[in-house]
């Protein structure tokens, strides 16, 4: 599979929302580089999502699923928010993801 976006330092996101049923999460991010810190958010696609989180579980922290947010509408719709630093326990930086489906939009 060929990698659409890679960030080669290093990544700490903060926080992730998403409607269900949508194709994409934003993800309020920090882009870590040596000279600089980023805070942007980032619409990334949901295998994405999973692959930060299947990174992050096999660092050895564990996801805690009752710490996440769940904000639901009368028509069914319903908006899933979550920080890291309450799902995992701590905000954790990711060093050399590569994300594998398209960035949609990257917002300084």
């Amino acid at each position: 599979m060929n990698t659409i976006f890679s960030i080669y330092n290093k990544i700490k996101v903060n926080e992730v929302s998403y409607e269900t049923g949508d194709n994409f999460v934003t993800a309020y991010c920090e882009i870590i580089m040596p000279d600089e810190t980023i805070n942007t958010q980032l619409i990334i696609s949901h295998s994405d999502l999973n692959r930060i989180i299947a990174k992050i579980v096999a660092m050895g922290h564990e996801f805690n699923i009752d710490n996440m947010s769940r904000l639901d509408f009368q028509d069914g719709t319903e908006i899933i928010d979550y920080k890291f630093d309450n799902v995992f326990g701590e905000n954790i930086v990711l060093e050399n993801f590569q994300f594998n489906q398209a960035i949609k939009q990257i917002r300084a």
